[in-house]
């Protein structure tokens, strides 16, 4: 079986597959029609060689308050509920899944609906070739050995809802592409050994603009995350290529579908300094290319990242004790002498909680976090030279100081933030009982507005 899938090149140019589709509602007040198009990409995983999802359908929605079981509902079912391994779509891959025809108007709801583990027959899914066909259509493998299943919670069954703002125009076809960020969507609940899938999806457009460049090739297997980013919000992000077969390729890496404007190179991995390249300007329709003179075989400004030398834990619990938990991530952000700030890493959590057998028991009220071997060593800054080398400078004023925001995002509301500092000693001097200095910070998000 072949991969449904297309590299998006130098044109970011995206092929559509035809699909069967189904249309059973629909909002709008013209008599017109216009077709919505549907395809999914994703962001890099950390610590996966593989995440399978299981698509079943994506229900769209001109009222943005439509509840899953009202009216007004249009969908695109796939001919079976496809798996697709989500580290597969990086670097300008995408993923077709399909189009339908609307009445003239504004989508407002998307609702992505995936398979779910203990009800699906597996005669009836397409299996990605390279999963196991005996696990569970949803489950991830780890790059360390193994794989779990990917518990999916029971408020998802109905679909995961990301509102939008999409016009469908009479004759024309307007793109739906969904970003799926696996590593903020495989979540193990409070160390018990049980995974859950909570998708962290976004609608985002079609862009033919981006950034493109590379990695060292010894440094490709190291986890290396590259991301776009404007004041600590990542709008775009990848791993590079790793490739055994094309060594020309292996540590490439594109940021595609990129809106124009001004972002941050952030590039990080664990157990090395961070980079960032400040100021990177991408235009409408420019696929930028980080090598100031592509016509030789050397890139100038290639990737190296130096390893750190001293490392630290942050860690702690967030507590929310009403009934209803929105999602809740805690991010590691590091603000740069220049003023900016970028977001380092960051996690959702999980209040889920199972019994010895891996039975959910329902909610509890403390969810732990842990963000562990942080570099404590400055980051190397270098601004955007368009067509020059990147003269990078060690940014000492900031060594090791970290803040770290716990957020409540509800769907339909306004995000809730609580912050604290990590600021870690760069002369700490580690021992066997703890080799690396941690700094703990609990938050409170009770009250949080409910999903």
């Amino acid at each position: 079986m072949t991969k449904r899938k297309s590299f998006i090149r130098s044109t970011l140019a995206a092929t559509c597959a035809a699909l069967f589709v189904a249309a059973c509602g629909g909002g709008g007040d013209s008599g017109g029609t216009g077709t919505l198009r549907t395809a999914m990409t994703d962001a890099p995983a950390c610590g996966y060689d593989n995440v399978f999802v299981t698509v079943d359908r994506i229900r769209v929605n001109n009222s943005a308050n439509a509840e899953a079981d009202g009216s007004g509902w249009s969908e695109v079912v796939l001919d079976r509920p496809r798996q697709i391994d989500l580290l597969n779509l990086q670097n300008g891959v995408i993923e077709e899944l399909g189009e339908v025809t609307l009445p003239v108007g504004r989508v407002q709801q998307v609702r992505f609906v995936l398979v779910d583990n203990a009800t699906a027959d597996p005669a009836d899914i397409d299996f990605d070739p390279d999963a196991d066909p005996t696990r569970a259509p949803n489950h991830v493998v780890f790059s360390a050995g193994g794989a779990e299943d990917l518990k999916t919670p029971s408020g998802q069954q109905s679909g995961v809802k990301i509102n939008v703002g999409i016009d469908v125009a009479e004759g024309q076809v307007a793109d739906l592409l969904i970003d799926f960020d696996a590593c903020k969507s495989v979540v193990e609940a409070g160390g018990s050994g049980n995974y859950l899938l909570k998708p962290v999806l976004s609608a985002i457009p079609r862009l033919s603009s981006g950034v493109r460049g590379s990695v060292a090739d010894a440094q490709v297997p190291e986890g290396v995350s590259i991301s776009l980013q404007q004041n600590g919000e990542i709008f775009r992000s990848t791993a590079p290529i790793v490739n055994t077969t094309n060594l020309d390729e292996n540590g490439n890496f594109i940021l595609s579908q990129v809106p124009p404007g001004t972002y941050d190179l952030v590039v990080t991995a664990q157990g090395f300094i961070t980079k960032v390249v400040t100021d990177v300007v991408v235009p409408e329709g420019v696929l930028v290319n980080l090598d100031p003179d592509s016509t030789t075989a050397v890139d100038e400004n290639e990737i190296v990242l130096v390893p750190a030398t001293v490392e630290g834990d942050a860690d702690g619990t967030v507590t929310n004790t009403d009934e209803i938990k929105p999602a809740t991530f805690v991010n590691i952000t590091q603000t740069l002498s220049v003023g900016t700030t970028v977001l380092i890493d960051s996690a959702q959590l999980s209040f889920e909680t199972f019994d010895t057998n891996g039975n959910a028991t329902g909610m509890g009220n403390t969810a732990p976090y842990l963000f562990d071997f942080l570099t404590v060593d400055a980051p190397e800054v270098a601004p955007y030279t368009p067509n020059g080398t990147f003269n990078y400078a060690i940014d000492t004023a900031v060594e090791g100081q970290y803040t770290v925001v716990a957020v409540a995002e509800p769907v339909d509301a306004a995000p809730v933030e609580q912050t604290a500092s990590a600021n870690f000693d760069p002369g700490f001097v580690g021992t066997t009982e703890a080799p690396r200095e941690r700094i703990t910070n609990n938050f409170d998000l009770s009250s949080a507005p409910a999903p």
